[in-house]
């Protein structure tokens, strides 16, 4: 049966050790085996587990797939009876909500579709994804008991839903005051900004030997100048707004709350490929899925026929 999905493409921003090396130098030894043989990672008391990893082609383009299951319990604690009065109940049902994922390995551009309500989210992949790509290394790293052995570097992920300027500008309507604006910078897998503003606050990272940093703005008056500033994030920094609406309500925005969604349509009972070639077909004509930096770009070309082989060993 057909019904409409959830769609959100965010940037899977991996990179590894204190060098800050991309994702595709390390998805033969950490991530695919990693993801693939992957055992349930626990999270805010709910057990999640990987299902179905697969790495694929779509359009043409070498793609790392799967679900993200949840594993909760559905509490009911009161319903009608069949005379229409409100009863007190006790009843406990088990769920397991899952959502796709479809990373582009060629810009480590992803989407992420959820299933149902209780489903996921890109914060709940970020979280999972880091705890079990770093308990695999160092499982592996511990059987590596001579110095002079490489071990595995320790991954940095972050994972930034694209902001959408028609969603930014919906928000800040209802605001009546913005009481601080954060922007936290990470190590990029060779994306490189196209603000000069942020390339700057990089270079400042850097010079001082940081990997990591914010930067804060206090009480900004012009909402309209945050909003272009949040749409140049293009998921490369992390925002967050500490917002005042027009009810006095406050609340903590963030990449989230100005991510483009878009809806799609998907068969609850069909297979699992046809439902990727659904979801591979809608991304295709999205800007922000298929955007690639020349240094990713590259790099994907020098990896291809590796990437090639473990396909067909894979299909074999």
């Amino acid at each position: 049966m057909l019904e409409n999905k959830t769609m959100i493409i965010a940037n899977f921003n991996l990179t590894f050790g204190k060098d800050d090396e991309p994702m595709l130098n390390y998805f033969e030894d950490i991530i695919y085996p990693a993801f693939k043989n992957a055992d349930g990672v626990k999270y805010d008391r709910n057990p999640y587990t990987f299902e179905n990893v697969t790495l694929t082609m779509k359009n043409g383009i070498f793609v790392l797939c799967g679900l993200l299951v949840k594993s909760t319990v559905l509490q009911v604690k009161s319903r009608y009876d069949s005379e229409g009065k409100l009863q007190q109940t006790s009843f406990e049902y088990p769920s397991d909500p899952y959502s796709y994922f479809m990373i582009n390995l060629q810009n480590h551009r992803m989407a992420l579709v959820k299933n149902q309500k209780g489903s996921p989210t890109v914060k709940d992949l970020e979280t999972v994804s880091e705890k079990l790509l770093t308990r695999y290394v160092k499982e592996v790293n511990k059987d590596k008991l001579n110095e002079n052995d490489d071990k595995l570097p320790m991954p940095m992920l972050n994972i930034v839903s694209i902001p959408f300027s028609g969603k930014i500008v919906e928000e800040l309507k209802k605001v009546k005051k913005i009481e601080k604006l954060t922007l936290r910078f990470y190590p990029l897998n060779l994306d490189i900004s196209t603000s000069a503003t942020f390339n700057h606050l990089r270079e400042m990272l850097e010079e001082t030997g940081s990997k990591t940093g914010n930067t804060q703005i206090n009480t900004p008056t012009n909402h309209e100048g945050v909003g272009r500033l949040l749409e140049e994030t293009k998921g490369l920094i992390k925002p967050s707004i500490q917002v005042v609406y027009k009810n006095n309500s406050k609340r903590t925005l963030t990449e989230s709350n100005f991510s483009q969604t878009s809806s799609i349509e998907l068969d609850d009972i069909g297979d699992f490929q046809e439902n990727l070639n659904t979801i591979s077909g809608k991304v295709i004509n999205q800007q922000d899925y298929v955007i690639t930096s020349d240094e990713n770009g590259k790099l994907y070309e020098r990896l291809f026929s590796r990437l090639e082989q473990m396909y067909n060993n894979f299909k074999s």
